[in-house]
């Protein structure tokens, strides 16, 4: 119960001596005590419920029931009040049991009442007191509760460690990016949970130096996520309080991140572009200027092999096959160059309507003596979807990632192909997936980069020309892996019958 609207102290009298109750009333009521008295534990504890009490006084021999056995009853009827009970046959043993059983004071017939006043004064001065601790610890729940709030429902990841880097928080935000639910965080090492091996020691040093003292700063640091999806993050860590935790699980830090994964790549994006557009001024005279003499040195190796061809059969071989490591990275130095002018000053793209599936039966069955050969099982899953766009391109497009995908998967390995448009979607979807070594997150968000490239005889500009040519078809592209579990591609073209 909560204290009364009147704020004067209310006081519940159970005793069946009723001269004795009338006198506690003469006594209380002229010090602004509301009095109320009642003969039974019935009556009385039906009272404390419909109308609290600050302080109860009850005898320890009733007609119905025991005081000491109606104490619990009256405590949960009004938790704040405080309980005397009164008796003229004390002992020990019932004194020790009342207050165990939670009884302010056990007070014995007949009494003092100066002694009376004061038990009662004491009693009442309890009761504030736990009042007050119950105000505070309100308190304290509703500014948590509104911390939590604010921290849940914040955009940025908020992750709480202690002194060891054990989670203690984690928030909503950080739980929707990195796919892990509370449970699969929280009591875990941060470090290992949420970044890659790589990254963990320059983590872990911002993390030190930020508890020993140094100005709070900012850095950036990949976040693993369940998905296999690279993303990267800006961390802010902040001391939790300028005193040091003194529990080993007391949050010590906060780690504050917004995710930057999609700021970053729209500056590179934008940085290629605008490489690419200085490129592109400088791709015409590059290409006369390259490709005379290349086609050049490819005429007079012709001519050469065609000589070479007529000497001795000792002589001859040899011979021949040098020519053709010439010629071999002659044509490469040819693709490189095509490549180059491809990203750098793009064709104008014809715009018709294309049957995917046709398409990518195509370029499947081009590619499934190869896939053989290597041991790679082709999946087809391609059902009737129709996009708008280049053919030609767009065939190149298919046959660069389906070459990727075989490439990537060991002999025993599965490539499949699917293809389809829903009901309600304006686009088409075609997919090419791998059950091959994956790519390691350090690496994917690169691989779409103009030169960048693992392979030893690659260009670097495949994956590049595709994304651009997705691109100027009004699709996109994403590309999820994770290594030892395979790539997947998907590729978002706009469908027949989408307006622009």
């Amino acid at each position: 119960m909560t204290p009364h609207s009147d704020r004067r102290p209310r006081l519940l009298i159970v005793d069946d001596n009723r001269d004795l109750s009338e006198n506690l009333q003469d006594i209380f009521e002229p010090r602004g005590f509301v009095v109320r008295f009642t003969p039974s534990a019935r009556e009385g504890l039906a009272m404390a419920r419909a109308e609290g009490f600050d302080l109860a006084m009850v005898d320890v021999n009733l007609p119905d029931a025991s005081g000491a056995d109606l104490l619990p009853a009256l405590r949960a009827a009004s938790p704040l009040g405080e309980v005397v009970l009164i008796t003229g046959h004390a002992t020990l043993d019932s004194a020790v049991a009342a207050v165990r059983g939670g009884a302010f004071q056990y007070v014995v017939k007949p009494f003092k009442v100066d002694e009376l006043v004061a038990t009662v004064e004491a009693a009442l001065r309890q009761g504030t007191l736990r009042r007050e601790r119950e105000a505070l610890a309100q308190q304290l729940a509703a500014s948590e509760r509104r911390y939590r709030d604010v921290v849940e429902s914040s955009k940025v990841l908020v992750v709480g460690i202690d002194s060891r880097g054990i989670m203690h928080l984690f928030n909503r935000r950080a739980a929707e990016l990195t796919g892990l639910s509370p449970e699969e965080a929280l009591g875990h090492p941060a470090l290992e949970v949420l970044i890659p091996a790589d990254s963990r020691e320059r983590v872990q040093s911002h993390v030190r130096a930020t508890l020993a003292g140094a100005p709070p700063g900012e850095f950036e640091a990949p976040l693993l996520v369940k998905d296999g999806r690279a993303r990267t993050v800006r961390w802010h860590v902040v001391v939790a309080s300028a005193e040091r935790p003194t529990a080993k699980d007391e949050i010590a830090a906060y780690a504050v991140g917004t995710d930057v994964t999609d700021r970053r790549a729209l500056e590179r994006r934008a940085a290629e572009a605008e490489a690419l557009a200085h490129m592109g001024t400088l791709a015409a005279g590059l290409a006369h200027e390259v490709r005379n003499p290349l086609n050049a040195a490819l005429l007079q190796l012709h001519l050469l092999s065609r000589g070479i061809a007529k000497a001795t059969t000792g002589e001859r071989d040899p011979l021949l096959g040098r020519a053709r490591i010439v010629e071999g990275e002659l044509k490469r130095l040819e693709r490189l160059l095509s490549d180059f002018l491809e990203l750098a000053r793009p064709r104008p793209m014809a715009r018709e309507p294309i049957d995917l599936a046709e398409l990518l039966d195509e370029v499947t069955a081009f590619q499934e003596p190869a896939a053989a050969a290597a041991g790679v099982r082709l999946v087809r899953r391609i059902g009737d979807a129709r996009a708008v766009g280049d053919r030609e391109r767009l065939k190149q497009v298919f046959h660069n990632l389906l070459v990727n995908a075989m490439e990537a998967t060991p002999q025993g390995g599965v490539v499949t192909v699917s293809c389809h448009r829903g009901a309600d979607d304006p686009d088409a979807t075609v997919t090419i997936a791998d059950t091959g070594r994956g790519i390691p997150a350090g690496t994917l968000e690169k691989v779409f980069e103009p030169f960048f490239t693992t392979k030893e005889a690659g260009t670097g500009l495949g994956l590049s020309i595709v994304r651009q040519i997705v691109e100027r078809h009004g699709g996109a592209i994403d590309l999820e892996s994770a290594e030892g579990r395979g790539t997947r591609v998907t590729l978002r073209l706009p469908a027949t019958g989408r307006s622009h």
